[in-house]
C-alpha cells in the first residue's frame, strides 16, 4: 500500500483491517472485470452541477481533497482535479468518483478494450460512495456520464473487482460491456497483471457474494 493510503486507512478503518489490506497487497491475488461503455448525449443538456433526488453531483474542488475519503480513494494514476466529481447531501461529500484520460497503451488492459473503443475515452479511474446512501453510486455514475457524453466523450473504460456485485449490476444496467478478466498476483513486493479478453460478453458476477 502507499504510505499515503496506509496512513488513512489506520484512522479511517482500524488497524485490523489496514493490516488485511497490506496483507493482500503484499501477497494476495485481486480478480477484475473490463467493462467498455459507450456513451450517447440525453436528449436534454446536461451540466455540472447536478441534482437527482437530493443529490448534487458536481465537479471536484480542491476544498473537497480534505475531507479523508476522498484522499483514501484518490486513484494513483495521473489525474488533475478536473478529472474529479463528486456527490453532496446536506451539504456532506457522501461520494466521488475519477474520470481520467488514462486509456493508453500504458494501461494493462488496454489490448483488451482497444477494439471496442470509440476515441476519446476515459477511465473510471476509482468511484466510491459512503456505506449506506442508497442512490448515490447511480445517481454519481449517470449524472457524470452524462456530462462527459455532452462534452465529447464517446467511451468509458472501468475496472470492477469480481466480487463488487453491485458495481457490476450497476455498469450494466448503464449499458457496459464486458470484455476482458484480469488477474493481479502479489509476492513479496513484486506485481504480475495478466489479462483475458472476453469472446463474449457474460453476466458474471451479477448476484455473486
Amino acid at each position: 500500500m502507499r504510505l499515503r493510503s496506509l496512513l488513512l486507512s489506520l484512522r479511517l478503518d482500524g488497524p485490523a483491517a489496514t493490516a488485511k489490506q497490506a496483507w493482500t497487497r503484499l501477497f494476495g491475488e485481486q480478480q477484475s472485470y473490463v467493462f467498455v461503455r459507450h456513451l450517447t448525449p440525453p436528449p436534454l443538456p446536461v451540466a455540472f452541477p447536478v441534482e437527482r433526488n437530493g443529490l448534487v453531483v458536481r465537479q471536484m474542488q480542491p476544498s473537497d481533497l480534505r475531507d479523508l475519503r476522498v484522499r483514501r480513494y484518490e486513484p494513483a494514476v495521473p489525474h488533475t482535479l478536473s478529472d474529479g466529481v463528486v456527490a453532496v447531501r446536506d451539504g456532506r461529500v457522501v461520494g466521488a468518483a475519477w474520470y481520467t484520460d488514462s486509456v493508453n497503451a500504458q494501461q494493462p488492459w488496454y489490448d483488451v478494450v482497444r477494439p471496442h473503443v470509440v476515441s476519446p475515452a476515459r477511465f473510471t479511474a476509482n468511484l466510491f460512495v459512503v456505506p449506506g446512501d442508497k442512490g448515490a453510486a447511480w445517481a454519481l455514475a449517470k449524472a457524470a456520464s452524462d456530462c462527459l457524453a455532452v462534452a465529447g466523450i464517446r467511451t468509458i473504460v472501468g475496472v470492477i473487482g469480481v466480487q463488487n456485485a453491485p458495481s457490476i449490476l450497476m455498469s450494466r444496467l448503464l449499458g457496459s460491456k464486458m470484455v476482458g478478466r484480469m488477474l493481479v498476483r502479489h509476492r513479496f513486493g513484486h506485481t504480475a497483471v495478466s489479462v483475458e479478453a472476453l469472446s463474449e460478453d457474460r453476466d458474471a458476477g451479477i448476484g455473486s457474494a
